[in-house]
């Protein structure tokens, strides 16, 4: 493995991967307040320039047991141990594609964590309110025309009650955020709730530190209109990430690689063609 292997973006899950193994080292505890130094990590278990490499989210010579030995010396619960040996396997597969598929967290709580970490935030949806702004109105609507058969019914009350506390700690912490979403979103039938939707997002959008806006349809087609996308930044160096989702698919990218690049030129494009909410709710 060269250095310059090093600067090849690896695949979604060691972009996963690094940042579970940060976020890891670096958590709170007794007696280290601030986690690990990577120099503080036992050299029987690998050197702080490998450990570096493992956190680049780059390195694809990555090991199941290296990470194995990571999580015991951080003592990390098992079940977030048997995720990122999940992610290990993925990573390691010629088809990651399906096997990244496996092993993804249903419930979001990792894009959780880095969205609660990030300082900067951009998103984009087409058809829908990004989740962060989602009002309880939106999310009864959500459930009022939802048709899909699921094996057990989902806890909806709990449902809109996370996404709620979700905002919240968004509104409390003051992240600047640009959020782009396209005309359908707002053109769909809103229901009897559509007063109280429209309301509701006047009411985020005028909070300081939000920047609303919408891509209307005279815009015509561009590049991130089937994707949604979540890019987060971070301070004190740490890297630039994206989490873009399509009917194809979904994962983290750096926001540095070649498939990283396009998509920040396309959330540049989509903000460039869009409008502020109030001038289009006009």
């Amino acid at each position: 493995m060269t250095e310059s292997d090093d600067a090849i973006p690896g695949p979604p899950p060691l972009m996963e991967l690094a940042r579970q193994l940060i976020s890891e080292r670096t958590r709170p505890r007794d007696y280290y307040p601030r986690g690990y130094e990577k120099t503080e990590i036992p050299r029987d278990i690998c050197s702080p320039k490998t450990l570096g490499r493992l956190e680049s989210g780059r390195y694809r010579g990555i090991k199941l047991g290296t990470v194995l030995a990571l999580a015991n010396f951080y003592r990390t619960p098992p079940a977030l141990t048997d995720h990122m040996a999940n992610l290990v396997k993925a990573a390691r597969a010629n088809d990651w594609c399906s096997e990244y598929a496996s092993a993804l967290d249903d419930n979001g709580w990792f894009y959780q964590q880095c969205e609660d970490n990030a300082t900067y935030m951009a998103f984009h949806s087409f058809s829908l309110f990004p989740s962060l702004i989602q009002g309880p109105a939106y999310a009864r609507r959500i459930r009022a025309t939802t048709k899909v058969d699921f094996d057990a019914e989902p806890d909806w009350d709990s449902g809109i009650k996370f996404r709620q506390q979700r905002r919240e700690r968004w509104i409390v912490s003051k992240r600047p955020a640009l959020i782009i979403m396209g005309e359908a979103a707002l053109t769909i039938n809103l229901g009897p709730e559509r007063d109280e939707i429209l309301a509701d997002l006047r009411k985020t959008a005028a909070l300081p530190f939000a920047d609303i806006r919408v891509v209307p349809f005279s815009a015509g087609p561009y590049e991130l209109q089937t994707w949604e996308l979540n890019l987060l930044e971070y301070d004190g160096g740490e890297e630039t990430v994206i989490h873009a989702q399509s009917p194809r698919g979904s994962g983290f990218v750096s926001a540095d690689s070649t498939r990283g690049k396009f998509f920040t030129g396309g959330l540049k494009v989509a903000s460039g063609h869009s409008i502020e909410l109030e001038d289009f709710l006009k």
